[in-house]
């Protein structure tokens, strides 16, 4: 059923070439349009955490929002958003993927991002890893969950154990997770019920990814602080933001590129509502990457463009940047 209306929105396409380039551009997802998970899936895809699944004759890319989630592509955009590494483990060469798990083929596009998932425990590293194999609500639970864990990253929550119908036969370990999701705002029931069993659709795991984000990014907190990353991860930034005020956040020219690379910028309301309601704020996210050791001095300004007085606001941060873990051959 899903190809044939994609087979209908292609017809459209080619039959109506201009009506629908006044909506869409190339390289933007034809099948998200009006979906309730658009700015999310927007979001989380210009952040680099989710691509596309193809593309069409005309260069509109594909999403599948209503698509499942496999075992590959979780481990794939678990490591893109929260950079497992080594920690403190040391090696005497290189792991590879066939180190942990019997099914899977060095050279898959995911084999990399598996490895780190397994060294950081976030699935079970013996046996099969079956890729192919959809991932349920609760699976993405525990990972999440351990990903938070093993990165250290302390999240604030409210201390409440929520209500589930169909969570009492699941064991302690997973009902922490659950607890975690839930009382974070990453992943939320519905009417009394979690739906552990359930898989999850790719447009569910884009609204989490952000969620995930929004929490782990450097924010206000953080202004006036040092903040510790290691050569070769990126990191996010996070500052709320109204450019329907004029005012918009800035980074200052004198951010050292030799240490830090911006990777990415976008902006994203508060209400997850599509179109977003007119004079709403929001918050502005970029994407930074460590490039070598060293410190650099991260400012950032809160003012309209077009005026030169004081900003409104200034942001700074001092980022130290750790030499990368070596693995000895």
């Amino acid at each position: 059923m899903k190809k044939v209306v994609l087979l209908l929105l292609v017809a459209i396409i080619l039959a109506f070439p201009g009506v629908v380039s006044a909506q869409l551009l190339t390289g933007d997802f034809i099948d998200i349009r009006g979906h309730w998970a658009v700015q999310d899936i927007e979001a989380v895809s210009s952040l680099g955490l989710m691509n596309g699944t193809g593309t069409t004759d005309q260069g509109f890319r594909v999403f599948s929002p209503e698509g499942t989630v496999n075992r590959a592509q979780l481990a794939a955009v678990l490591q893109r958003t929260f950079q497992l590494d080594y920690g403190q483990i040391r090696f005497i060469k290189q792991p590879l993927a066939s180190d942990y798990y019997q099914d899977v083929d060095n050279g898959a596009w995911y084999a990399d991002d598996l490895v780190m998932c397994a060294i950081n425990n976030i699935f079970a590293a013996s046996g099969d890893f079956c890729p192919d194999l959809p991932v349920t609500r609760l699976e993405i639970a525990q990972a999440i969950y351990r990903c938070f864990n093993t990165k250290g990253i302390s999240v604030p929550m409210i201390m409440m154990m929520p209500i589930f119908q169909d969570t009492n036969s699941l064991s302690h370990e997973d009902i922490n997770a659950i607890v975690f999701v839930n009382n974070t705002g990453i992943m939320k029931g519905n009417n009394n019920y979690f739906r552990p069993e359930e898989n999850m659709t790719r447009a569910e795991l884009a609204t989490v990814l952000k969620r995930c984000v929004s929490l782990m990014a450097v924010d206000e907190y953080y202004n006036g602080k040092e903040y510790q990353v290691s050569v070769g991860q990126t990191f996010f930034v996070s500052l709320s933001s109204n450019p329907t005020t004029g005012y918009t956040w800035n980074i200052k020219s004198t951010v050292d590129d030799k240490i830090l690379a911006l990777i990415d910028h976008s902006y994203q309301t508060v209400d997850t509502k599509y179109p977003p309601i007119v004079g709403q704020g929001g918050q502005q996210y970029w994407q930074f990457k460590v490039l070598q050791p060293g410190t650099a001095d991260l400012q950032l300004v809160y003012a309209r463009p077009w005026e030169s007085v004081q900003p409104a606001q200034v942001f700074n941060l001092k980022i130290i940047a750790k030499p990368a873990v070596s693995i000895c051959k």
